[in-house]
């Protein structure tokens, strides 16, 4: 039997991501939204609903603030045949989502139900990336959009 070759990785292949700064005294809730609203220029009303209610249910059951100042809210849902990247940046920080911890970077990500071994290396890469990053000392970005997405685009390839 022929061995097949490995399939292009989905994710790197049409990973869109799209970035924003926050306002000042934005809440938990408010960046959740506007992360789903920015997604919404690529997606339709069906597609973002999904996204948000996925996004909230996982926030529900846990919090996902990482660390130093990392909070990667993801929802896998049905409604997405590929990933989907939100990113906002605040340098005031938001208190995520018992007041302990303040997130200054929210990277949300829209999944695909089905992919498993796409998104699980997405996150990989993501935690790596932040390891490395320049951030500032609580956890900030120290560029612009532009920078960021252009960091984030190579460390996600």
């Amino acid at each position: 039997m022929k061995s097949q070759k490995p399939l292009a990785d989905p994710v790197a292949d049409n990973l869109q991501i799209h970035v924003r700064t926050l306002q000042p005294d934005t809440t938990q809730e408010q960046a959740l939204e506007t992360l789903v609203d920015s997604m919404a220029e690529v997606l339709d009303e069906r597609q973002s609903r999904h996204i948000k209610n996925a996004v909230l249910l996982r926030e529900e059951t846990q919090t996902t603030y990482l660390d130093h100042g990392l909070a990667v809210p993801h929802g896998r849902t049905t409604a997405l045949d590929s990933m989907y990247v939100s990113v906002g940046i605040s340098p005031e920080g938001i208190r995520w989502p018992d007041g302990a911890q303040t997130a200054h970077l929210i990277v949300m990500l829209g999944v695909p139900t089905v992919m498993v071994t796409g998104y699980l290396t997405t996150m990989q890469k993501l935690l790596r990336w932040h390891k490395n990053a320049p951030l500032g000392p609580r956890g900030e970005w120290t560029g612009d959009e532009a920078a960021l997405l252009a960091s984030l685009q190579q460390a996600l390839q």
